[in-house]
């Protein structure tokens, strides 16, 4: 399955390149001896940033299955909206 929605692929590609950025930033910090704590914020905040990004492309790959079985539109959009409510 591959990523077709060009929305969709921004926003992943635009997350990820944000944890790039976070990560090096973190490697600086490494670098620079910054405390220990800040460091591991920093990681959490990744973690998180990637938690998003998988579950982004795992929403996709679930919409298009539903999608091929012929699930009907509204209730497509329905769980749409419960996917949002529990993002």
């Amino acid at each position: 399955m591959k990523i077709k929605d060009v929305a969709q692929k921004k926003r992943v590609t635009d997350r990820l390149r944000r944890v790039e950025g976070q990560i090096r930033w973190v490697i600086q910090m490494i670098q620079d001896e910054s405390q220990l704590r800040e460091i591991v914020q920093q990681l959490v905040a990744i973690r998180s940033a990637m938690t998003q990004a998988v579950y982004e492309l795992d929403t996709c790959g679930l919409e298009k299955v539903l999608e091929k079985k012929g699930i009907d539109p509204v209730e497509l959009e329905e769980f749409r909206d419960l996917l949002k409510i529990l993002k």
